[in-house]
C-alpha cells in the first residue's frame, strides 16, 4: 500500500524531515516518547497526512527530535522556511548580525520605491 500524500506544509516538512533521518513513523514516535510504536506511528501518520495538527508540547517534541526549529515546520513558503533554517544554525550572536543585515536590506528597499 502506497502511504498517503502530505496534504499540509506542515506534514510535507514532517515526512522530509524525517525521511532525511532515514526514521521510519515507528521510530520517530519512540525517540518523542510514543510507548507505544505502532500508535505512535498512526499518530507520526496523520501527522504528515494533515488528517490531525500535533499539539504545541508534540510538535516541540519532533522538531527537537529532528533537530529543527518549530518554525520551519510553519513557515508560510520554501524560502523562508530554508531562512529559518540556515539562522537557526547560527550562534545567537550571529544570528542578530544576520537580523540586523536583513533590517539593513529591508530600509534600503524601502528608501528605493
Amino acid at each position: 500500500m502506497q502511504p498517503k500524500t502530505p496534504t499540509t506544509v506542515y506534514g510535507k516538512r514532517l515526512r522530509s524531515a524525517r525521511l532525511a533521518k532515514r526514521w521510519t513513523q515507528a521510530q520517530l514516535a519512540e525517540r518523542i516518547g510514543m510507548v507505544d510504536s505502532v500508535s505512535g506511528a498512526t499518530r507520526v501518520s496523520r501527522y504528515e497526512t494533515g488528517q490531525h495538527d500535533p499539539d504545541p508540547a508534540t510538535s516541540q517534541a519532533l522538531a527537537k527530535a529532528l533537530g529543527l526549529p518549530v518554525a520551519y515546520f510553519h513557515a508560510t513558503s520554501d524560502t523562508l522556511a530554508e531562512v529559518i533554517l540556515l539562522v537557526s544554525k547560527l550562534p545567537v550572536a550571529k544570528q542578530k548580525e544576520a537580523l540586523q543585515r536583513l533590517k539593513d536590506m529591508l530600509a534600503k528597499s524601502e528608501e528605493g520605491r
